[in-house]
């Protein structure tokens, strides 16, 4: 497996403190390869407020569109 995923695979459950009481939570587990998930890891990356309201988040959740107009 590619040495960027069992990164973000041992970072599983990770808080990181980003100062002035935000923080970041990560998620990442390995699941069955399927066409949404290609390349079989479900992930979450969040960053949350001080009374813990999600911000901003990455995840895989749903496919990529790509843009129909360039």
């Amino acid at each position: 497996m590619d040495a960027a995923i069992e990164a973000l695979l041992d970072l599983d459950g990770s808080i990181l403190d980003q100062g002035g009481g935000y923080w970041i939570k990560i998620e990442a587990k390995k699941v069955a390869v399927s066409v949404e998930i290609p390349h079989g890891i479900r992930y979450s990356l969040t960053l949350h407020q001080p009374s813990g309201r999600r911000i901003l988040g990455y995840d895989n959740a749903h496919l990529v569109k790509p843009p129909k107009d360039y």
